[in-house]
Order: structure tokens, then sequence, then C-alpha cells
């Protein structure tokens, strides 16, 4: 069964009481969607008794086995933008664009009162106002015997509250995002997570009383990733500049609440206030200052949630006390040292290299691949002296490389750097030159660390004034 809800308006979202049985909460899914939806989604199809792998996971292990009789079918909302219609043929009229153009997410309402919304993929544009960058990846989406649609978003449900708590959804969440990006990362359900969490098998799989940090390593373990442990109390002021490098390297991060029992995911950050460092007399600036905002997926609020250092969200970005980024295997390098690295050599120098003109840098530093490093070489090859071009294509990397860009404080608010270093993911923390190469505006240093073992300065044939900053991964939205 299926039918259309035309959506002018958010109190058209009422018409959705009428459309959802009361299994599936329909007051909650209305209070959610009310006030959160773009004006881009001007229409709303309802897909009934649709199957849900990740709901029936916890059915049949689960829901089945209770005295109270659940219905094993879950309902399915898909958002549309303006110019889409259901005939009555069970057909998708498009009168304008495209119909992949049109489509912005879809959310599964499982028949589970108190928490009945299930996986739920939107886009950006399907939020009302949102800004900023997250980090997302494609879902492809079957309806109707259509060619595949899809929607780029990152994956969010609430958490069942029985089976599953905050931290569950967390991990599921993470390790969803995982296995749709990238081809060598098994797809998790939510009842696998909840047995991943335990290290015990019980005669059935129980219902959650939660999950700490540790539970939530042993997860991401299990599936295949390596995850590093942050505590602020440990780390002070650096802790929030840790965190954004990493987001900005891709990596979504489980964030635990430093005062109550709370877990969410951070998946992006807000835009750069480029005047943010009018006062500031810091000799070292770090591009983390001037976004002071994350945005957030939690499983109580709909997604793309921006929270920041002030009052203007249900909580502050200094409410996270800890948190856990699930590596992939190859990274040894961690954030702080490669901050401890970067500061040192703009306060110390570097032999034969030039960094006074860099007044009152800015420093921004993140993962990348080594492929992704010499595509953006070749876009900026322009801009590049022919010796750092040719280092940066010959140069023997790993799959993993940190890049930090440091640029003048006037270069940074139009999107350029000065500087960039590479360093070797791989190194360990206490590699005292974990570097491949160093330039500045008149030549650069080379580290063959993974061929010759030489080491060496070459002089540009043209000064270098400045070159675009590295475009991350993320999906912007201004």
């Amino acid at each position: 069964m299926y039918s259309w809800i035309v959506v002018e308006s958010p109190s058209d979202l009422d018409k959705l009481a009428d459309a959802l049985a009361s299994d599936y909460n329909p007051p909650e899914v209305i209070s959610q969607l009310q006030g959160q939806l773009s004006q881009d989604v001007k229409g709303i199809l309802v897909e009934e008794t649709y199957v849900d792998k990740d709901y029936r996971s916890t059915y049949y292990e689960f829901y089945a086995k209770k005295g109270l009789r659940y219905s094993p079918f879950c309902v399915r909302l898909h958002f549309f933008k303006e110019g889409v219609t259901l005939t009555p043929e069970r057909g998708l009229r498009v009168t304008e664009g495209h119909l992949d153009e049109r489509y912005v997410g879809y959310m599964v309402l499982r028949p589970t009162p108190i928490a009945p919304i299930g996986r739920t993929v939107l886009s950006i544009h399907a939020i009302h106002g949102f800004a900023g960058a997250i980090i997302d990846s494609t879902h492809p989406v079957h309806l109707l015997g259509y060619p595949v649609l899809q929607v780029k978003g990152f994956p969010y449900m609430q958490q069942h509250t029985d089976i599953s708590v905050c931290a569950h959804a967390v991990c599921w969440s993470i390790l969803r995002h995982y296995s749709q990006r990238y081809r060598n990362y098994a797809e998790f359900l939510v009842a696998d997570i909840t047995r991943m969490a335990s290290p015990t098998k019980a005669g059935g799989l129980i219902p959650s009383r939660g999950l700490g940090i540790d539970q939530a390593c042993r997860v991401f373990s299990e599936a295949g990733l390596f995850p590093d442990v942050y505590h602020k109390d440990e780390i002070g002021e650096r802790f929030y500049r840790l965190l954004n490098a990493y987001i900005e390297s891709g990596f979504p991060i489980f964030a635990a609440f430093e005062h109550r029992p709370h877990a969410i995911t951070v998946i992006g950050h807000g835009t750069s206030e480029l005047d943010a460092f009018a006062n500031v007399a810091d000799p070292v600036l770090f591009a983390w200052e001037a976004i002071n905002s994350l945005v957030v997926v939690d499983d109580n609020y709909m997604p793309y949630l921006t929270i920041d250092c002030l009052d203007r969200a249900a909580y502050k970005v200094t409410d996270i006390g800890t948190f856990i980024v699930p590596l992939p295997e190859k990274i040894y390098l961690p954030a702080e040292a490669v901050e401890v690295h970067v500061v040192h050599l703009l306060e110390m120098g570097f032999p034969e290299l030039d960094f006074s003109h860099l007044k009152r840098p800015v420093v921004r530093y993140f993962i990348t691949t080594s492929a992704r490093l010499r595509a953006y070489a070749r876009e900026q090859e322009t801009a590049l002296p022919k010796s750092l071009f040719q280092v940066l294509m010959d140069l023997a990397l790993p799959q993993f490389v940190w890049v930090a860009q440091i640029a003048s404080l006037e270069d940074w608010q139009h999107r350029r750097c000065n500087v960039t270093c590479v360093l070797d993911a791989t190194a360990s923390a206490y590699d005292e030159e974990p570097f491949f190469l160093v330039h500045d505006r008149a030549r650069v240093f080379v580290y063959d660390r993974g061929d010759s073992k030489e080491k060496g300065w070459f002089d540009f044939d043209n000064p270098l004034q400045s070159i675009g900053d590295f475009r991350l991964n993320l999906t912007y939205r201004a």
C-alpha cells in the first residue's frame, strides 16, 4: 500500500496521523518532523508493510519473544522536493527535473511506539536551516521498481530503549556509514551490535542496560576498526581541536557526555567565522577556533543538530568529555603528536626553511589518502612550483598521510595556504621526524621515508605565494 501526502506547510504533516497506525506513534513522528523539515520537502510517499532489515534483526531476536505482540512490518516515509506526484497506477510522475534529483531521503518507522523512528537517511537539503559541513555516504533506495534512487546523508535512528540505548545507536550509525562508504567493511544490524558489545552469551538476546566506553571500543574492534580514545581531563584545551581534526579527516566520532550518561555521533562542523581572530593574540592560531560548533546526530532529535559553546542548542560542545575515533588500519600517528610537531616547527623553525612571512599563522591538520593528496596536487598544478609538484608525485607514500596546511591570517580568510606539511600516518608517536615534506616559499625539504631513506632540499624555480586550501571529502552547505 502506498499513499501520498502533499506538504505545503508544516501543518500538512498532521495528515500522517491518518496514514499511520497507532503502533507507529504518529504524534511522536509528527512532532519530530514539524519545524525540522526544510521547505524544499513538498511531498511524502508513505510505503506500508515495509520489511526493514535492522528492525527484523531485533524482531527475531527479541520482540517476537515478548508477551506483547509486535508487528514484523515497518512503514517507510520517502521525502521529495516539488515536482513529484503519485499516480493511481503506483507510478511517480515528475513534472520537472529527474526523479533522483527530487529525492531527499527516507525514514523507517518501527512498530515500537516508545521510540518509533528507525533507520533514516536524509539529505542536508531536507533539514531546515542547516549550514555547515558533514561526513556522509551514498545510500541506495529501491522503490516501486524504479532504477535505484540515491540519497547522500548520515544514517540515524532513535534508540529502542530496551534492546538498544543511545550508545548502541551511535555505534550502529558509524558502522553503517563505514559499510556504505567503503567496500571492505561489513554491514552490521542493530541486533549484531547488541551482541558484539557483550563478552558473554546469554540464553537469548537480553535488553540493554547501557553501553560504556570500553564496550563501544569492543564493538568497533569486532567490526574491524581500531578505536582510539581521548579524555578531555587528560588532554585539556587541545581536546576539541583534535576532535575536529578527525572530523575534517572524514572519521565520525563516538562522543560521550561528561556529566550524564548519554552518547552522540559527531559528524561535522559549522561554518567558519572569518573574522574570528580579530582580537586573538595567540602566536599560533588554529582553524577550529574559528568554527567552535559541531554537527551531531543525537537520537533524541532530528539529524544534523548543530551545537556550539553557547546556549543556542539543547546542550553545548563543552558537555562532551570523552570521544572515540574508530580508525582504519595503518594510522598510528595520533592527532596530538601531529599538532606538537607543527607547533614546534612554527615556534623553533626548520633547517634551511624560512617561515618569517607567516604573520599570525593559522593551522589546520587532517588525515587523507596519498591518492587524494596527489589529486589535490593535480588540481593545484599551475600554482605549484614544478619541483614541489614532482616531489608529491614521486614520493613513495603509505595509504594514509597527515597533512597540515598553514596560512597567514589574510590568506586563510581567502581559503588559501602558504605552507604544506605531509607527515607519515604510520609513524610512531615518538618519531622525531615524521615528515615526508615541508616547504616554505623558496624550497622544499623532502624525506623519502618509503624508498631511498634520503633527505634533501630542492629550490623552487619560482617563489610560491599561496595555493588553494585542501577541499576535504565533506558535504558543505553555506
